[in-house]
């Protein structure tokens, strides 16, 4: 996995202007949700060797965001954008990893 691509994602987590960092702060950034769901779109399918800090970064975050609706969204449009980035979130994981 590309380096740039985990700080990437590391940064989605705990920079200052990252999405999901900004999603557990209370704010919903609809641009940078868009720019978070084009970031995964670059992870390639996961065959035989998996890092597991790519896992940790991603797997959760469809489900958090979907807890973060209603704390971190101003009107029902925000937090039907935010509902539509975690399920394209959701179906680009699909993608990566593949379903049971």
């Amino acid at each position: 996995m590309e380096n740039d691509l985990l700080e990437a994602l590391e940064y989605a987590w705990n920079g200052e202007s990252g999405f999901l960092r900004k999603l557990r702060s209370g704010l919903f950034d609809p641009e940078a949700g868009e720019a978070y769901v084009a970031l995964l779109s670059r992870i390639p399918p996961i065959d035989n060797t998996v890092d597991s800090r790519l896992v940790q970064l991603i797997w959760f975050a469809p489900t958090f965001m979907e807890w973060r609706v209603e704390r971190a969204t101003k009107s029902p449009d925000e937090a039907d954008k935010l509902r539509r980035i975690a399920s394209r979130d959701h179906e680009a994981l699909v993608a990566i990893l593949g379903v049971p």
